[in-house]
């Protein structure tokens, strides 16, 4: 199966960090953090570890070095050999789906479009227009279908490996991994944390406004009462605004 194709010529010769080999298959692993355009555009998307293959039989995979050192056993052989399996998986769900769905689908679509050119009536448009309906229900049925079936083969992926390492120890790693991502876009982006405490810090100074009490009608009389005394050109002032800004950043992963 093709994943990343683009991805896995860019470590063309190079050293990888170390190399798997099972099943006549190889993987080779390189840290992220050595291909820069890489690593930026795949840690925007919360991606700190990218598959790549050109063939279903040779695989790259790139981890950011700090992850790695955090959570390598979750990309230690056996259960890189999980992941490969969910691949070909993938591969076989995919093609089945299209040569016994797809590609039949849209024969039938084509075949009805062209014929109906050569039929000379007026409800031919129609007939054009409901097989390109059709066609495209038949391509959002089949898309959903197909990633129903992706996702409950990565589910199983995701038992097995927990299987392999045990309950415990595979909780334990995730929340490893979720702690070093959280510290690390912590540490990419601090400015937002001190934008988060001045905004709650707004917050609270807001809430303080509002549970102010109303000062009592004999108060609010005698103040006028003083006011229009000492200066009768002053006008009442107005309450100040309070703006609430509600703050959180957006998961892959």
């Amino acid at each position: 199966m093709r994943i990343n194709p683009k991805v896995f010529t860019i470590a063309d010769g190079i050293e990888p960090i170390e190399v798997q080999e099972f099943d006549e298959r190889k993987i080779e692993v390189f840290y992220l953090d050595d291909f820069e355009a890489v690593r930026n555009e795949f840690i925007a998307k919360s991606q700190f570890a990218v598959w790549s293959s050109i063939d279903g039989v040779n695989y790259r995979l790139f981890v950011e070095k700090g992850y790695y050192e955090a959570v390598g056993e979750l990309y230690q052989q056996p259960i890189n050999k999980i992941w490969v399996d969910f691949w070909d998986e993938t591969e076989a769900i995919t093609k089945k789906t299209s040569h016994r769905i797809l590609i039949p689908m849209m024969v039938v679509c084509c075949g009805l479009c062209i014929g109906s050119f050569f039929i000379k009536e007026d409800w031919v448009s129609y007939v054009i227009i409901g097989v390109l309906i059709l066609a495209f229900l038949g391509m959002l049925f089949v898309n959903s279908f197909t990633r129903k079936k992706v996702m409950e083969a990565n589910i199983k992926s995701r038992n097995q490996i927990s299987d392999l390492l045990g309950q415990n120890k595979f909780d334990d790693i995730l929340k490893k991994q979720k702690e070093y991502i959280d510290d690390y876009y912590d540490k990419l982006y601090p400015n937002d944390d001190e934008d988060e405490t001045e905004d709650d810090v707004e917050g609270e100074e807001a809430s303080k406004v509002e549970v102010l009490e109303e000062p009592k009608e004999e108060v609010v009389a005698e103040e006028k009462k003083s006011s229009k005394e000492t200066d009768p050109m002053e006008d009442e002032k107005s309450d100040e605004a309070v703006e609430e800004v509600i703050d959180e950043l957006d998961e892959e992963k």
